[in-house]
């Protein structure tokens, strides 16, 4: 077989990365014919489909997941050899991060800050990705890494149990009234029907109203503010909210999930550890 274009392999790599043909052709300065039949040629090379072409984004077929597993191989061993033929040895590199809000922004990130800052020629990038989507977006090469509470269930997917998160009843300090409200991030939130059927008959709501605030900072404001009650992990509470011990906690596993790799750079290793060290103090060790 004829060596690989590293042109193509490139083009193949970014359209993934990015999702679709539009982004990824801005990102190498390309016009989208220009980038398709790179990607194209590349699959006339290996005999094979290598991209499911759909209309908000592109899905990799069994043989693309294969490429780029290579590629991603070759770009951390160019990456690796780089650093050290650096004078001055620096890391350098991107790696993608999605998961629990309750997990990523309060905990991950000021965990990773010292890292960063010593070493400004890493970049994260934090992915806003629901949960359900987090360990195909992953497989897809989306994301480099996810923290989720559900197990991927995928082929070429590492699950590691880092431990539970704690869930508890929080209200407000300060503000009393709208305890029949419960904050939730959607509709299609269920953490606080999963903790009420996890109760007591006598601690179970015969109705109750919900609300949406989108997200883990805009949900546990509102408590403060007094604007309802919500079940959030134990470690998330603020001075300004009250838990309430009347109610039994409910545990809910987090994982660290990233796609099994021949070669891992660096970077990613040291991002991973912090990762993992971060999570670690603040959920609850494995039962048994």
């Amino acid at each position: 077989m004829p060596t690989i274009d590293q042109d193509q392999l490139r083009a193949f790599e970014t359209v993934v990365r990015a999702g679709n043909f539009t982004r990824a052709a801005r990102e190498l300065h390309l016009s989208q014919p220009a980038l398709s039949r790179r990607v194209a040629n590349l699959e006339e090379h290996f005999g094979a489909l290598l991209l499911e072409r759909r209309r908000a984004r592109v899905k990799l077929t069994p043989t693309g997941r294969d490429v780029l597993a290579y590629a991603e191989a070759q770009r951390v061993l160019e990456d690796e050899l780089s650093a050290q033929l650096a004078p001055t040895g620096t890391p350098s590199g991107v790696v993608r991060l999605a998961g629990l809000s309750s997990l990523v922004p309060p905990v991950v990130l000021p965990a990773l800050a010292p890292y960063l800052r010593a070493h400004p020629g890493v970049q994260v990038e934090l992915h806003n990705i629901e949960t359900v989507q987090l360990a195909r977006e992953l497989a897809e090469g989306g994301v480099d890494m996810t923290l989720s509470d559900l197990p991927a269930h995928l082929a070429g997917i590492v699950d590691e149990h880092l431990g539970d998160e704690e869930y508890v009843m929080m209200e407000s300090r300060r503000h009393a009234g709208r305890r029949e409200v419960f904050l939730d991030t959607s509709p299609a939130d269920r953490v606080t029907e999963q903790f009420f059927a996890a109760q007591a008959a006598r601690l179970r709501p015969a109705r109750y109203q919900r609300s949406f605030l989108h997200d883990e900072p805009g949900i546990l404001l509102g408590v403060e503010l007094g604007l309802g009650r919500a079940v959030k992990p134990r470690h998330t509470a603020s001075p300004a909210v009250r838990i309430d011990e009347s109610y039994r906690p409910m545990r809910k596993p987090v994982y660290l999930q990233v796609r099994r790799q021949r070669f891992v750079g660096r970077v990613q290793r040291a991002v991973q550890e912090i990762l993992v060290g971060a999570v670690r103090k603040v959920v609850r060790p494995r039962r048994g």
